[in-house]
C-alpha cells in the first residue's frame, strides 16, 4: 500500500493509520464517479493500485442518494460510499457511518486536513465523512465564444453580463449564451440560488422562506427575460449546458471545478481547450458587491461497525484515495482541487493556472442550504417547478414568487 505521507517528525502517515496485516476482505465502494465517461478509467486505475480487492458499485450521480437509502433500510450498505458534500447532512440520519474521530482520531485528521475541507465532513461535532475532493459551485466563460460575439473584457456586473449575452446571441449562429439551468429541479436550483443572492434574496431564512420581496421577484423576473429574449433557453440540463459550452455554443454556465475536464471531453479536443476554459467571479448587481459561488466538494463516507477500526480494509482503501500521488493526480486531471494539506501544496496544484484562477475567483462561497434540508428534495422541486412556470411564461414571474413562497411556508410548516 502506498504511503499518504513521508515518514517525518510530527507528521502523519498513512501506513501510521492503517498498520497491521491486509485482510482478504472485499472493499464495497459504492460511487458515481465509475458511472461518468471523464471518471471511470481514473477510478479504475485508483483501484488498480490499492492493495487490496474492491468492488466498484457505480450508480449514476442522481440515482446514489435514492440508492444509498433503499440499501440502508435493506440493511446492504457498502463499506465505502462517495457523497457529494452538500447531501452529507441528508445522510448523517443513516446510524450506521462511522465517526471517523473515533476511529482515526481529531487531531490526526486536522494534521491531514485544512480545517475547511475537514468541516465538509463535520456534522454535529463527528466526522462522518472525509473531503476527497473540493471547489466551489461557480462561473466559467468561454473566451472563444467571447471573442467571436466581439467582447473583450469579461463582464463584471449584471448590465454588462447581459450585454455580453445580447453580442453572442447576436453574432453566434445557433448559440445558448448562458447555458442557464432550466431543468432538472436540483440543477435548476444551483443557477437559482446563486442568482437569489446576486439580487439581494436569501431564499431561506431561519427555517422561514424569502423568496417573494422585492429582491426574489426580481430574480424570477430577470431569468424570465434571459429565456424569453434567447439569452438563455429551456430544457437544459447541467449535462446539456456542458456540451453546449464544450461545443463552441455557449459562453457562460455554472458547473465545479470539473468544468475543464468535461470540456476537453465534450470538446474532442483534450488540453487543447484549456485557454478557453475561463474560471470567472460571477456578475454583481452593484459594483463593489460580493460574487456569488456556492460550496462544493465530494466526500467519503465508511459504514458498519465492522469497518470502525485503523486496520480494516475500508479505512485502508479511503486513506489510500488520499495519498499524496493518488489524490492529487486524481484532483489535476479532473481540474479540482485536493483536500489534504500536501495535495493542496504540491507543485502539480499550484502550477496549474486554472486552479489558481478559480481558486479567486471563489470569493466567499456559500453553503447550499437547501440540500442539508430533511425535506430538501419538495423545497428543491418547488422551486424548480415555479422557476419553469415562470420562464416557460405559464404564470407572471411575480406570480411565480408569490406561489413558491406559499407553497415552500407549507412545505417548511410539515
Amino acid at each position: 500500500m502506498r504511503h499518504f505521507f513521508k515518514k517525518a517528525a510530527g507528521v502523519v502517515t498513512a501506513a501510521a493509520l492503517t498498520a497491521g496485516a491486509a485482510s482478504a476482505d472485499t472493499v464495497e465502494f459504492m460511487n458515481w464517479l465509475g458511472a461518468e465517461e471523464t471518471g471511470k478509467d481514473t477510478l479504475a486505475q485508483m483501484v488498480a493500485s490499492f492493495d487490496g480487492e474492491v468492488d466498484i458499485q457505480p450508480y449514476a450521480w442522481g440515482d446514489l442518494p435514492k440508492n444509498l437509502f433503499l440499501r440502508a433500510r435493506s440493511k446492504t450498505l457498502p463499506d465505502v460510499s462517495q457523497i457529494q458534500g452538500r447531501m452529507l447532512p441528508t445522510f448523517a440520519s443513516i446510524g450506521e457511518m462511522v465517526d471517523l474521530n473515533e476511529v482515526i482520531g481529531k487531531e490526526k485528521l486536522q494534521e491531514i486536513f485544512p480545517a475547511s475541507f475537514l468541516a465538509m465532513g463535520d456534522i454535529d461535532g463527528k466526522q462522518l465523512a472525509l473531503p476527497w475532493i473540493g471547489g466551489t459551485i461557480g462561473w466559467v466563460a468561454n473566451m472563444e465564444v467571447l471573442e467571436a460575439a466581439g467582447v473583450a473584457e469579461i463582464p463584471t456586473t449584471v448590465d454588462e453580463f447581459k450585454a455580453a449575452l445580447i453580442a453572442v446571441r447576436d453574432n453566434v449562429p445557433n448559440s445558448v449564451p448562458y447555458a442557464l439551468a432550466t431543468k432538472n429541479n436540483n440543477s435548476i436550483l444551483l443557477d437559482y440560488l446563486i442568482w437569489s443572492w446576486t439580487f439581494g434574496s436569501d431564499v431561506i431564512v431561519d427555517g422561514k422562506p424569502m423568496v417573494n420581496g422585492p429582491e426574489g421577484k426580481a430574480t424570477l423576473a430577470f431569468l424570465t427575460e434571459l429565456v424569453q429574449e434567447r439569452m438563455a433557453a429551456p430544457e437544459i440540463d447541467r449535462p446539456d449546458s456542458r456540451r453546449l459550452f464544450a461545443q463552441g455554443a455557449s459562453a457562460f454556465y455554472l458547473d465545479a471545478p470539473v468544468a475543464r475536464t468535461f470540456a476537453r471531453k465534450f470538446s474532442g479536443r483534450d488540453m487543447e481547450i484549456d485557454p478557453a476554459v475561463k474560471p470567472i467571479q460571477g456578475p454583481v448587481l452593484n459594483a463593489g458587491d460580493t460574487p456569488q459561488s456556492i460550496q462544493w466538494g465530494h466526500v467519503i463516507a465508511i459504514f458498519g461497525e465492522e469497518n470502525a477500526t485503523p486496520d480494516s480494509d475500508a479505512v485502508k482503501f479511503v486513506m489510500h484515495l488520499l495519498s499524496d500521488d493518488v489524490l492529487v493526480d486524481y484532483a489535476s486531471n479532473q481540474g479540482v482541487l485536493p483536500t489534504t494539506k500536501n495535495g493542496l501544496a504540491s507543485d502539480a496544484i499550484n502550477g496549474d493556472a486554472y486552479l489558481k484562477d478559480w481558486a479567486a475567483a471563489s470569493v466567499a462561497p456559500r453553503r447550499n442550504t437547501i440540500a442539508s434540508l430533511e425535506n430538501g428534495g419538495e423545497v428543491a422541486g418547488i422551486i424548480g417547478e415555479e422557476v419553469q412556470s415562470a420562464i416557460l411564461g405559464q404564470k407572471t414571474p411575480d406570480q411565480a414568487a408569490d406561489d413558491m413562497q406559499a407553497r415552500l411556508e407549507a412545505a417548511m410548516a410539515n
